[in-house]
């Protein structure tokens, strides 16, 4: 999960990116501010990523960042 952040705002306000595997496909999963979701489906991984990327440079654009405390998480396997 990589969070973003939009500091010209008050109260701060985060969307949430999440990618993730499932089955057979790649999804790439936003969490809006205002708590609504959307995903996409991938069939590979390379499509998955190039799609994450496009929407950081646009979150970018729009004055949101990386959140400085935000650290990947990996998934450990159960």
């Amino acid at each position: 999960m990589l969070w973003f952040c939009n500091r010209m705002e008050r109260p701060f306000r985060f969307i949430g990116v999440h990618c993730d595997q499932r089955s057979e496909t790649y999804e790439l999963l936003v969490l809006y501010p205002d708590g609504s979701e959307e995903a996409e489906r991938f069939d590979d991984a390379t499509a998955m990523v190039d799609a994450a990327t496009r929407l950081g440079k646009d979150l970018a654009s729009l004055g949101w960042e990386p959140c400085p405390t935000a650290t990947t998480v990996t998934r450990r396997e159960s």
